[in-house]
């Protein structure tokens, strides 16, 4: 095999429902069969069968949805990645979405432990009219001294394409080592890191705002911010002390996503 684990996900509508068309994985990735938390469309979990990232390993995803389909991945635990003495850990993640289309891609949070080097690149090729919600959690893993940022570096590279035109370009690096986190434009004295990401049709000022009046009730419990995007967009990061503030605050994001479609909260039902 090219990769450590491998997996690809083609989702259609028919007659009014999304269903997987085409499904494939081997090596260290599995998927579970598509669980219809709403009647519409399917929610899928992927699931990784070695128990976490080590050494040299290497994973590829790809996922497609036709028009007018509608999908939520997630994942079926928090992604762990251990030491890497020589070569670090890699993570491609390729997805087309066609017009009228709305992928939910929400993983559990990456855990980054002691001596640990990481690398996680995801493209997006959609179609105007296309709907893409992403969420990114990083967290530091145990170590031996019970201290923060052990781990040697992590790298998360996300590029968006509409229409075959680059919208968005977000690199993200942290390397503790050298480094003091805690300073200003490093994590100014947090542990954890989130980014939650909506590009949408459905994006609209007035919904900004209502999105802002969220945010602000939760800025007592993390330092929060966010940007509008070029194309019809927004991204939010929180800087936290705890993955479950992150998650919190980016499920009161989706909530209100899912509003704006006549849909209830995401419930994952993992625990």
């Amino acid at each position: 095999m090219e990769h450590t684990g491998s997996l690809c996900l083609e989702a259609m509508q028919k007659d009014g429902q999304t269903i997987i068309s085409d499904c494939w994985f081997e090596g260290a990735f599995k998927v579970t069969r598509p669980v219809y938390l709403e009647s519409s469309h399917p929610t899928i979990y992927c699931i990784h069968v070695g128990g976490g990232y080590v050494n040299g390993d290497s994973y590829e995803t790809s996922i497609s949805l036709k028009k007018d389909a509608r999908l939520t991945v997630t994942t079926q635990a928090s992604t762990k990645v251990y030491r890497t003495p020589d070569k670090p850990v890699r993570q491609y993640t390729s997805i087309l979405l066609k017009q009228g289309s709305i992928l939910e891609f929400l993983p559990d949070p990456l855990i980054a432990y002691e001596k640990s080097r990481f690398v996680q690149e995801t493209t997006v090729h959609m179609e105007r009219g296309a709907t893409f919600l992403y969420s990114d959690i990083i967290t530091p893993g145990w170590s031996k001294t019970g201290e923060h940022f052990q781990y040697d570096w992590v790298r998360s590279k996300l590029k968006i394409y509409e229409d075959e035109k680059l919208q968005v370009y977000d690199h993200l690096f942290l390397q503790p080592k050298g480094h003091d986190m805690s300073s200003f434009m490093q994590m100014e004295g947090y542990t954890h890191f989130g980014a939650w990401l909506l590009v949408s049709p459905f994006v609209t000022e007035q919904w900004i705002k209502e999105l802002s009046n969220i945010l602000e009730t939760c800025s007592s419990e993390a330092r929060i911010g966010w940007s509008a995007l070029k194309t019809n967009g927004i991204v939010v990061r929180v800087l936290a002390y705890h993955t479950q503030t992150i998650e919190r605050i980016f499920q009161a994001c989706t909530d209100l996503v899912r509003r704006q479609w006549q849909q209830v909260p995401l419930d994952l039902r993992k625990y």
